[in-house]
C-alpha cells in the first residue's frame, strides 16, 4: 500500500506542473494540448516560456 500511495503522489507532482502550463496557455489563447505536451517534456521551462510570451487571448485586446 506504501508504494501504491508512494507512486500516486509521484504521479500528480508529475503531472501538475504541465497541467498549471496548459490551463496558463488556455487563458493566454494558445494551444492548451500543445503547452501541456511541452509542459510534460520540460515542466519549468515551458512555464516560464509561456509567462514571458505576448498574450493572444480576445479579452486582452
Amino acid at each position: 500500500m506504501g508504494i501504491l500511495l508512494f507512486s500516486s503522489i509521484g504521479l500528480l507532482l508529475f503531472l501538475s506542473v504541465p497541467i498549471i502550463t496548459s490551463r496558463l496557455a488556455n487563458r493566454m489563447g494558445r494551444n492548451p494540448m500543445k503547452w501541456f505536451l511541452i509542459g510534460l517534456l520540460l515542466p519549468v521551462v515551458a512555464t516560464i516560456i509561456l509567462f514571458f510570451l505576448p498574450d493572444k487571448s480576445e479579452d486582452n485586446q
